[in-house]
């Protein structure tokens, strides 16, 4: 009655319609998931490029006559271990370095240089838990009036310069950081008593972040499996061996 013999049931059209509402829900589910990708991508971007762009002076002044460098200029030819934190934090990781705290001598310096890792340690000061960003402070200064405990033998704060870098420009390094450090206050970590690491490939992308002190020789061998000299970078066997 009144219908045209042709035209679909109610029921297939309620069934079509339903099946194009879905199509079209998943169609927007993959288009915001590709943007918010590309979101990411370019964040991604964004960050690799303001660290390589962080400024650093190499310990050894005279060698380098007070030379400003950047992380950029370090790519391709070392590894970097960024280790922020507090004052306390700062002067033990200056020890572990520069004092002989086992039975024999303190190596870790020259196996640092064997892997072609350079050490840039951030004092963060501490307004930084009451501030929108990390506060950094003259780690080299720290650095250098850093005294010694009972048992670090034979210190002296310049023994690892060659692997040092000192920070410069606390601005910059402060924007790098928030998201570290915000992620790790976060997560329940006082940063600036644990302190944070953030290690970084000879590619210029970062290879891990962690909390706490370096444990420097299991350090040295993790990354020779994780960013291995020998196919860390193109010709870097011809330094270290192998195909």
């Amino acid at each position: 009655m009144g219908g045209y013999p042709d035209s679909p049931s109610l029921e297939d059209s309620l069934t079509s319609c339903g099946i194009n509402v879905a199509a079209a829900i998943i169609c927007a589910f993959l288009a915001y998931r590709d943007y918010k990708a590309g979101e990411a991508n370019l964040a991604r971007i964004a960050r690799g490029g303001a660290l390589a762009k962080l400024n650093v002076m190499p310990a050894k002044e005279k060698l380098y006559q007070n030379k400003i460098s950047t992380l950029g200029d370090y790519r391709r030819t070392s590894r970097v271990l960024i280790c922020a934190g507090g004052e306390e934090y700062i002067e033990e990781l200056c020890r572990s370095l520069n004092s002989d705290q086992m039975k024999g001598e303190n190596v870790i310096a020259q196996r640092l240089a064997e892997v072609d890792v350079l050490v840039v340690p951030v004092l963060l000061l501490p307004e930084s838990t009451a501030s929108s960003k990390p506060v950094i402070g003259d780690c080299k200064v720290c650095w250098a009036g850093t005294l010694p405990t009972d048992r670090d033998r034979n210190f002296d704060s310049s023994r690892a310069d060659d692997v040092i870098g000192f920070p410069r420009g606390d601005a910059s390094w402060s924007d790098y950081l928030k998201d570290d450090f915000d992620t790790a206050q976060g997560q329940g970590f006082d940063v600036l008593k644990k302190g944070i690491t953030v290690t970084v490939k000879k590619n210029g992308k970062i290879l891990r972040r962690a909390t706490g002190m370096p444990r420097w020789l299991e350090f040295v061998d993790t990354l020779e499996v994780a960013d291995g000299s020998k196919f860390g970078m193109p010709g870097d066997s011809e330094k270290y061996g192998g195909p």
